[in-house]
């Protein structure tokens, strides 16, 4: 996908001609001809015609030498064509370089059936009557004729339009064809990745009866300006005026805004163009730019004036068709120049970073033998910016292992110059507070919810609502999907080294702290001053930091501070106590703060949280503490705390955690007074025996008291349930507790499964959470089969069983959840599951986690739309779901492992995805919206899988078959570690006639459910994941169908498939093996197969019979031959040995229609 410099010169600038036209003199030289090569040279392509040949010379050995140095051919095939020699062997001449790859050709066919040049027929085949004394040639000129015929061209005849209209056409297909090699040659080392196929796809949507303008926004470094001038040089020629203009907004600080308007228009206009000013444009040029359509790229604008100065307010200079592109790191000068399409340009992921960086590091795209490690260092401190793999490699060129150790470790300390540079441009921008807001998110924030740091920097004087914005305008920072804040590493560690510039030799003299021997000397030394604003450190074993009675004495203007500590290693001591904490603080967190209470005389009434998690607590304040602005209290872990504050002085806050205070005998009776309260979280307060209040916050829609195992009562009285999320997994009693009894509409309720559960009302909750009863008196089963037939679970929509070992069964009467969704099994004892579960009408999803004792499943609903089964190793059988009529595919089925599957039912299992993805392709192809199906199945010793075609490259390109309804894919993932969360996917590519590359892709990247609160997955064996994806396949579907509704010499386009792991993240799991499975309408013929190395093609010819390869784990399996008159699942029936109550797949998916048909006839 990208090509180093040699590369692009001998390619493409050893060539002399651009194209080459032969023709038959006498029948279009005068007309067709020289007007097709007038079109040519009006697009400056440099084309070789016959009257070209100087005199003197010897004509043969000059048209040689023309052909030789010719990029693309262009045969106008014509009525008297072969009946001139000299073109026949002409044309010989240009299939021998095709032949060899060398260059491209395109037949026209002008006012002649495309039938007669291939088959020699009409008066082809007369004009070779004539010449067939001419023996030694004749099967040279035939074989010449039949393989240009071939080929992808234009067919001119009296239905097809005027003449005019097909030169256009040609035109623009050889500018398309010769532009594909010289975007290659201009970008060099660049990487067609998804930001790529993703913007062009915007381009191509262009209305040419509109101006579209498109912007593209992202941070610095991330690849804006070459993603411009790629595209500039794909499409310029394209249109009748271009221009593209690099830092605009630098080159008009320098030189003024009139210097670049009157480059613009010379550059557009092609002449010299000199106005007094942007703002009063002469009409006469207005309207020949109006009647234009133009190109062009405006780079790196800072504001929408200079956007409007530059293209007229709302581009009313250009003529309809014009594309104009603005790069910018400001998202705001897109939106008030009131540009269209906007387009964030995303990070480049992992395979994309390490074949950018291994080009500028290795000048190859993989790394050198003994770097693979230092080359994933590099990468994972690029984080996908484009800049820093190019910096990074060019820097490491050609170094030591050990100079490369040392730049590493050095980078990671101190951003590169160059780099931070080009990053800080959008820094300095910004206004003050919205500096600071940068600069605390960068020290403190980053990962942390939106809202949250909202507050908290309000609370500053920030104004943060609006400065987060324009963080996020300027692409300083973004938004998760969790509404979390973060920030590209790159540009964090810019923020720490502006904050080392303050004072590089006096810690004490900056604004922010972070480094922990840093704010050790500074402590120690008591160079403490009010310019420090924020100190936060993460524990380590090197630094220990003893604090003074009074060391925040000097620090009047602390803001947050924070002493983190996850490993409980605890580096920061007050040997002597400590007198005072700072007024101003807004944030406070001190991991295993090592006091009995804080100073008395805090009162921080800014303060918006405070955390003590792990802390030597006892009793946080005495009495009640004035803090107004307080939203959130964390005492997480405080085991020695003894008496739960008094929060009414606190009326804001919201969300209150004291897990794990053990000591702590009772609740303070102000929280349940909090009208805001969100949040009570109190999971194993083992102390505590009694939570009871007469009122509770209306707000309140979480109340976690699992765990607290002598919780003897619970009398809350809420004022409503609704959405509540509540957890009392110890309950002890035999009766549920009577503030619960008549509630509804709960959103869980987290419960011992006991009896006393046949008391709840019906819609009791939306989900119910069964855990294990303090009493093992009672066999669980046959209380599950009690309470399962009581009215809350008749109405219940989500079922979770979790540790629960002896629950040996699940009992048949499961069938009366009639409105259950989901069922959730984890860690019980089960063997078997009921059969009974098929009859659940509305299961949607059903899933099975850690029941080591599972020996078996039974066949499911076809409702069914997520069967996960996870680390179940004595599974040994599961039975097919298909059943007739059988409509819809079940979309997601996982057996994660699961090694002991048996073979039957790996097979049953592989049956039932192959006949869900027929189906669902069918579906498809008939415009009924589907689903994408996914299995992942253990991969085992011996087993067949299916295949059309199977690789362990990453990428593969194919010539597409007729008659498709869609296709599948396949890969395998090797044992390993995965990352909860990683995504797996495939990128499409589909060349057209006019040899461009078009991305087919919807985000294509799926992930996986593997299992549950994990961060982290095992896969003990290999894994099998087959994948469609309806979406994809209907596009790519779409693609052909519009590339040969157009075209009608039999093009047959190709597909590239580019698998991989999604981002960047260096797992153990490994893609091992790829590939697809062609699903048809009817039995296929032949396709021609290449698979891709590094961008060379390995041509593999058509064979009589099509082979059905077969993927292989650990030993090698003998070819089958596919009989075309019977096909693939006819193939698959044989060798799987296994039916359906012994009805084949065909039946299988017409619900028996077509055997009854078939019995129908013969009668």
């Amino acid at each position: 996908m990208a090509c180093s410099s040699s590369q692009a010169m001998t390619t493409v600038d050893l060539k002399k001609y651009d194209v080459f036209i032969s023709f038959r003199g006498e029948d279009t030289r005068a007309c067709f001809t020289s007007h097709l090569h007038a079109a040519l040279k009006r697009k400056n392509l440099e084309t070789y015609i016959d009257y070209r040949i100087e005199k003197g010379n010897q004509v043969w050995t000059e048209l040689e030498k023309a052909i030789k140095d010719s990029t693309l051919f262009l045969v106008v095939f014509s009525e008297n064509y072969a009946s001139s020699t000299w073109c026949l062997n002409e044309l010989v001449e240009i299939m021998k370089c095709h032949k060899n790859g060398q260059s491209v050709v395109i037949p026209v066919f002008y006012r002649i059936d495309p039938s007669h040049v291939r088959k020699q027929t009409g008066s082809y085949g007369t004009a070779l009557e004539k010449h067939k004394n001419d023996n030694k040639m004749m099967q040279n000129w035939k074989n010449a004729l039949t393989q240009a015929a071939s080929l992808s061209g234009f067919a001119s005849t009296s239905k097809s339009g005027t003449e005019s209209d097909l030169i256009e056409d040609v035109t623009r297909v050889v500018l398309g064809k010769l532009n594909h090699n010289k975007t290659n040659e201009l970008t060099c080392d660049f990487i067609m990745d998804e930001n790529y196929w993703r913007f062009q796809s915007l381009i191509k949507k262009r209305d040419s009866s509109e101006v579209k303008t498109i912007g593209l926004w992202g941070m610095g470094g991330i690849g804006k300006t070459t993603l411009a001038t790629v595209m500039f040089h794909k499409f310029s020629s394209q249109y009748e005026g271009s221009c593209i203009l690099e830092n605009v907004t630098e080159v008009s600080k320098t030189h003024g805004i009139n210097y670049t308007c009157n480059r613009l228009l010379s550059k557009l206009l092609r002449e010299n163009v000199d106005i007094d000013t942007s703002k009063l444009i002469p009409s006469i040029i207005i309207r020949r730019l109006k009647r234009m359509k133009s190109l062009i790229v405006l780079d790196n604008v800072h504001t929408s004036e200079l956007l409007q100065n530059l293209i007229g307010v709302g581009c009313g200079w250009l003529g309809a068709g014009s594309t104009v592109i603005v790069t910018t790191r400001d998202k705001q000068v897109l939106v008030s120049g009131g540009i269209e399409e906007i387009y964030q340009v995303k990070k480049m992921n992992s395979r994309i970073s390490l074949q950018l960086f291994c080009l500028n590091a290795f000048g190859k795209y993989l790394p050198k033998e003994g770097y693979v490690e230092l080359a994933e260092r590099a990468i994972d401190h690029a984080q996908g910016n484009p800049l820093a793999l190019k910096v990074f490699g060019s820097f490491l060129r050609g170094n030591s292992k050990i100079e490369w150790n040392c730049a590493l470790a050095k980078l990671k300390q101190i951003p590169n110059g160059k780099i931070d540079r080009i990053l800080r441009w959008s820094y300095d921008e910004l206004d003050d507070q919205e500096k600071n807001i940068f600069l605390d998110i960068a020290f403190v924030f980053k990962g942390f919810k939106r809202d949250r740091v909202t507050k908290i920097l309000n609370e500053c004087g920030f104004f943060a609502d609006i400065g987060i914005s324009r963080l996020l305008d300027k692409d300083l920072i973004r938004v998760d999907v969790e509404n979390c804040i973060q920030m590209h590493d790159l540009i964090q560690k810019m923020g720490k080294k502006i904050v080392l510039e303050e004072c590089p030799k006096n810690p004490g003299q900056r604004s922010r702290l972070c480094d922990p021997k840093e704010v050790c000397d500074v402590f120690k030394y008591n160079r403490v001053t009010k310019n420090v604003e924020v100190i936060i450190i993460d524990a380590n074993e090197k630094t220990k930091i003893n604090l003074s009675p009074k060391a925040f004495e000097k620090m009047v203007n602390l803001r947050l501070l924070a002493f983190r500590d996850h490993e409980g290693i605890k580096s920061v001591s007050l040997p002597h106590g400590l007198d005072l904490l700072p007024e101003n603080l807004r944030y406070f967190l001190w991991d295993g703060y090592p006091l009995k209470s804080l100073p008395p005389t805090f009162s921080p009434e800014m303060l918006v949280e405070l955390s003590l998690q792990d802390s030597r607590v006892e009793k946080l304040w005495n009495g009640e503490m004035n803090l107004p602005n307080l939203e959130r209290l964390d005492l997480a872990g405080s085991k020695k705390l003894i008496a739960c504050p008094n929060v009414s002085g606190s009326p804001n806050l919201q969300y209150i955690r004291l897990d794990y205070c053990e000591s702590m005998a009772e609740v303070d009776s102000s929280i349940f007074l909090l009208q805001k309260l969100v949040s009570l979280s109190m999971y194993d307060c083992k102390s505590v025996k009694s939570l009871s209040s007469n009122t509770c916050s209306p707000a309140l829609v979480e109340l976690i008291a699992t765990g607290c195992i002598n919780l003897r009562e619970f009398s809350i009285s809420f004022g409503s349930t609704d959405r509540l999320h509540l957890g009392i997994s110890n309950w002890d009693g035999n009766e549920l507790p009577s503030s619960i009894l008549n509630k509804k509409n709960l959103k869980s309720f987290f419960f011992p499964m006991i009896e006393c559960l046949i008391d709840l009302p019906e819609n009791f909750a939306e989900c119910i959470c069964l855990a294990s009863p303090l009493n093992h008196e009672q066999d669980p089963s046959i209380t599950l089969h009690k309470v399962v037939s009581s009215p809350a679970f008749i109405s219940l929509k989500h079922l979770l069983i979790s540790d629960i070992p002896m629950l040996s069964e699940i009992p048949d009467n499961i069938s009366l959840l009639t409105s259950l969704e989901s069922l959730t099994l984890i860690d019980i004892g089960i063997r078997s599951i009921p059969e009974t579960i098929k009859y659940l009408p509305k299961l949607f999803e059903f899933s099975v986690f850690n029941c080591e004792m599972l020996q078996s499943t039974p066949a499911l609903s076809q409702f069914i739309q997520y069967f996960i089964v996870s680390n179940c190793e004595s599974l040994e059988t599961v039975s097919s779901s298909i059943c007739e009529p059988y409509d819809k595919p079940i979309p997601c089925t996982v057996l994660l492992n699961c090694k002991n599957v048996d073979p039957h039912s790996f097979h049953t299992v592989l049956k039932d995805a192959i006949v869900g993805i027929e189906l669902g392709a069918r579906l498809n192809s008939a415009n009924v919206e589907g689903d994408t199906i996914q299995y992942l199945l253990p991969a085992m010793q011996g087993m067949e899988y299916w295949s059309h075609y199977s690789s362990t490259q990453d990428s593969f390109t194919i010539e597409l078959p007729p008659n498709l309804f869609g296709f599948a894919y396949y890969f395998i993932l090797s044992q390993g570690h995965v990352r909860e969360g990683v995504g797996f996917g495939c990128d499409c590519y589909l060349d057209n006639i006019s040899g461009e590359r078009i991305c087919i892709t919807r985000d294509n990247i799926f992930k996986f459910r593997w299992q549950c609160d994990e961060s982290t997955i095992l896969l003990n064996s290999d894994h099998v994941v087959l994948w469609y994806d309806p979406i994809s396949c209907k596009l790519i579907m779409e693609e052909i169908k519009a590339i040969n509704d157009v075209n009608n010499t039999g093009y047959n386009p190709k597909l590239t498939f580019r698998f991989f792991i999604d981002e960047n993240v260096y797992d153990e799991v490994v893609i091992q093996e790829c590939g697809f499975l062609w699903i048809y309408q009817e039995e296929p013929v032949s396709s021609t197969i290449f698979e891709s190395h590094d961008e060379d093609e390995e041509r593999v010819p058509p064979t009589p019979t099509r082979k059905l390869k077969q993927l292989v784990f650990g030993t090698p399996m003998p070819s089958l031959e596919l009989d075309q008159t019977k096909g693939m699942r006819y193939l698959l029936e044989e060798h799987v040995h296994t039916r359906f109550g012994g009805d084949d797949i065909d039946t299988l998916l017409v619900g028996g229609k077509k055997k009854a048909s078939e019995e129908e006839e013969r009668k």
